[in-house]
Formats: structure tokens, C-alpha cells, sequence
């Protein structure tokens, strides 16, 4: 049995905490459970339930063959000093079915109050649907040893469900640069089922997807430290529905959308393709000292996006190298903090400019503002007239009328909500980012 896989050196405790969040209740009343300690290696399937707390003492791996299932309402705390991290391997699942008023949390250790983004690792599901990178299988980040390699030759794969999630205060900082997502889905496929998961304050991506086939629905990331939404080395599942809060308080380069191929933009196989439908991406609002996009699409990277909106972003899209070609219809770009679709300068130029931002040609010359505004893309620059998505701590993503002029239908091919033929992730009634699963407040 292996007792736990090797973690790189140099971990640190990264805290983040956005101002002016008030604290609130821990998500399990003080006494009421006794507290189990999860470690080394789940080799046969077990059951967490609800009236215990139950803790991520290291990096606890769910082995091939073995199922880890989690009851609603259960409350899982990773642990600070010892860098509490889910890692579920190829082969085996997670089921972790909450509801909308018993949802699955995953948390810091800290007391209410003192939590922070970077307070334990994470959750990482390992699967086996295809991958690009040359012999089909790779390691995943920051995590070595036996068992965490993930990628393979089956785009049904399933590592389970995960449903009525919500992910806190994760991703630990292995190194400069180098942290945990707050749910990583690697080599995933679309056997797995994801709906209903809300990742917020983490040091990272909320969601990265590195290569596989996985589907997903109602995703809400908030307060992140990097992007919303990550693909690279071949992802081609597809998602609908997703609202973005970037972190007012963080001056990094954190993006709605960031999209790979992989990082050498090569145009290995299959290439990075997803299709994703009903999506409201809110910025930092803010200038900050690097560069912020509602969605960096770069490294040939392929992708259908559709019935999106961005607003608050330094641009709303920047598309880089030569080989990337992904596709944005029917979508709106609002309240970008420089002019236009993209950042206003001349890319061909080579000097800096006045913020100290390189402005070489990065695209082979491609006009964002033309390409955005090509005939029967229906792309649009104007107010969405979102209720107050940049309210710190309860965001409204809602606009105040339901954006169904200029929409386009969702696929009716039985994942997408083919009645979903509106701009954004949401109508002006929608309820679904809200109930007990869902938390902006930083604790």
C-alpha cells in the first residue's frame, strides 16, 4: 500500500483575502460532529457521512478500484500544516452528490474568520479519456508518484459525480507560481458527471481542464487568484452555464477564459475544442498591473463560444498566435477599462507601452475588433445591464431584462438546455446561483 505520493518542495500558505467580505457561520455548528482524519491512501470504498467532520491530513489518494462516496451536507477540511489535497486516481470515483440545501463543502481548517485563499491543496480527479500529449498520458501538476498519471484511450471514462459542490479557500502555492486549482479535471471523461460546483477564493484557476472529454454545468467561480475557466492538452467536453467574479484586490493576470492547445501551441491531437454555451464573465472592474481578459485564447487553441457576456475586463478578448482558431457568436463585450474589444495599441509595434506591456505582434496580425465584428457573428459591444455583478461579497449576475435578442439556440443533443436561447448564464428570474450551496464571502 502506498502510504502517500511525494509532493514538491516548498509549499507555502498563501493567504488572500478580499477586503470588506464579512465573516460568516462555519458550515457545521461547533461540537455537533466528532472529527475523522483522512490520510495516505483509500484502497477500498468507503462512505463519508454527514454527521462527522472529516479532515485532509496530506495528499489523500482514492486508488484504482476503490469509490469515495460522499454524503450531502458533509463538510471535508483540508488540513493547513500537512497541505490537505483530494486526489482521485484513474479508475476509481468520487460520488459526491449534494443538493441544493445540503451541499458537499470542501473547506479550510481554520476557524471561521481566519481562512484564507491557499489555506489547504484541493481536488483533482484523474481519469482516462484522451489527452494530446505524445503517448497519451502525463503527470499532473505538482503531485508525483504512483498513481497520479492521468490520460487514455476512452472519452466515456467516469470519475464519478460531482454535484452540489463547493470548494473554499483551496490552492496552496507549491511554488513561485505554481499552485493547486480548486478543482483540476484531468483526463476526465464524459462519463463523469459535473453540475451544480462553486469553487471561490482559491490562489489559482477555479476550474482547469487538462485534456479529456468531461461535461459540465453550473459552474460559479468567485475571488480567484488566476482564471475562471482553464483548458489546454486537448479538451473537448462541452459546458453551459457558468458566472465568473474575478478578485478586485489581486494585480495579476487573471483571465475569465484562458485556452491552450498546449504550451507549446503545437498542434498535437485532438486539439483543445470545446463548446460552451451561457456564459457571464465579470472582471476585476479595475486597471491592475497585468493584464486581465475576459478570455485569453491562445496556443491553437480551437473552441465554440457562444451567448457569452464579459464585462469589466481590461479587454473582453485577446487571441493569440497564428494557429489559434477558436469562434465567439452571439455574445456581448461591455464595460471594457480600455477601448474596444482589445487592448488599444498596435501590436506590430516593438517597444513597450506606458504600462510596460510588450506590444509585438502575437497573432500574425489578426484584428480582434474586425474579427469580432464579422457579419452574422452576432457579436455586440453594449450594456447587458447586469443587476451588480462586481458587489463585493453578493454578486447579482442577473441582467434586468432576459438578453434573448440576438441569442442563438443551444444544441438539442442531450447535454445542452436547448431552451437556454438567451446571452449569459442567466435570465432576469434565474435562481440557480443561489441556496445554501452557494457562498461569496471570504471567512
Amino acid at each position: 500500500m502506498r502510504i502517500n505520493g511525494t509532493i514538491l518542495p516548498g509549499f507555502t500558505a498563501l493567504g488572500l483575502l478580499l477586503a470588506g467580505c464579512s465573516d460568516a457561520a462555519d458550515p457545521l455548528a461547533p461540537g455537533a460532529q466528532s472529527e475523522t482524519t483522512l490520510s495516505g491512501s483509500i484502497t477500498e470504498s468507503r462512505t463519508l457521512t454527514a454527521d462527522t467532520e472529516w479532515t485532509l491530513g496530506g495528499v489523500v489518494f482514492v486508488e484504482e478500484g476503490a469509490t469515495l462516496t460522499i454524503e450531502p451536507g458533509t463538510v471535508i477540511k483540508g488540513d493547513a500544516a500537512s497541505l490537505g489535497t483530494l486526489v482521485i486516481e484513474p479508475g476509481a470515483k468520487l460520488m459526491a452528490r449534494g443538493t441544493a440545501d445540503a451541499p458537499i463543502v470542501f473547506t479550510s481548517q481554520a476557524p471561521p474568520g481566519e481562512r484564507r485563499a491557499g489555506d489547504w491543496g484541493g481536488v483533482i480527479l484523474l481519469g482516462r479519456a484522451p489527452i494530446n500529449v505524445p503517448g497519451g498520458r502525463a503527470q499532473v501538476e505538482g503531485i508525483t508518484g504512483e498513481g497520479t498519471e492521468y490520460g487514455g484511450n476512452d472519452p466515456e471514462d467516469s470519475s464519478g459525480v460531482v454535484e452540489y459542490v463547493r470548494i473554499e479557500f483551496s490552492g496552496v502555492q507549491l511554488s513561485p507560481d505554481n499552485e493547486i486549482n480548486g478543482i483540476t479535471f484531468a483526463g476526465v471523461g464524459r462519463g463523469t458527471k459535473v453540475d451544480h460546483v462553486m469553487v471561490h477564493h482559491t490562489t489559482d484557476d477555479c476550474f482547469e481542464f487538462f485534456g479529456g472529454t468531461v461535461d459540465a454545468k453550473h459552474l460559479i467561480c468567485a475571488y480567484n487568484g488566476d482564471d475562471g475557466v482553464d483548458w489546454d492538452l486537448g479538451y473537448t467536453g462541452r459546458i453551459q452555464y457558468v458566472a465568473v467574479i474575478q478578485d478586485p484586490s489581486i494585480a495579476d493576470d487573471a483571465n475569465g477564459f484562458e485556452a491552450d492547445n498546449d504550451g507549446d501551441a503545437t498542434l498535437n491531437q485532438p486539439i483543445s475544442n470545446p463548446t460552451i454555451y451561457n456564459a457571464t464573465l465579470c472582471g476585476q472592474n479595475t486597471v491592475v498591473d497585468k493584464q486581465q481578459y475576459g478570455m485569453l485564447l491562445r496556443r491553437s487553441t480551437r473552441g465554440t463560444i457562444v451567448n457569452t457576456i464579459m464585462s469589466g475586463f481590461e479587454a473582453c478578448v485577446d487571441i493569440r498566435d497564428a494557429t489559434s482558431a477558436p469562434v465567439v457568436t452571439h455574445s456581448i463585450c461591455h464595460g471594457s477599462t480600455a477601448p474596444g474589444v482589445d487592448i488599444a495599441y498596435d501590436e506590430t509595434e516593438t517597444s513597450d507601452d506606458a504600462k510596460g506591456k510588450p506590444t509585438y505582434d502575437d497573432d500574425g496580425g489578426l484584428d480582434e475588433v474586425a474579427w469580432w465584428n464579422e457579419a452574422g457573428k452576432g457579436n455586440r459591444v453594449m450594456d447587458p445591464q447586469i443587476a451588480d455583478c462586481f458587489k463585493v461579497g453578493s454578486p447579482d449576475f442577473r441582467p434586468l431584462e432576459t438578453l434573448s435578442e440576438g441569442a442563438a439556440t443551444p444544441p438539442n443533443d442531450g447535454f445542452f438546455d436547448s431552451a437556454a436561447a438567451y446571452i449569459g448564464a442567466f435570465t432576469a428570474d434565474d435562481t440557480w446561483a443561489t441556496g445554501a450551496w452557494v457562498s461569496f464571502e471570504a471567512r
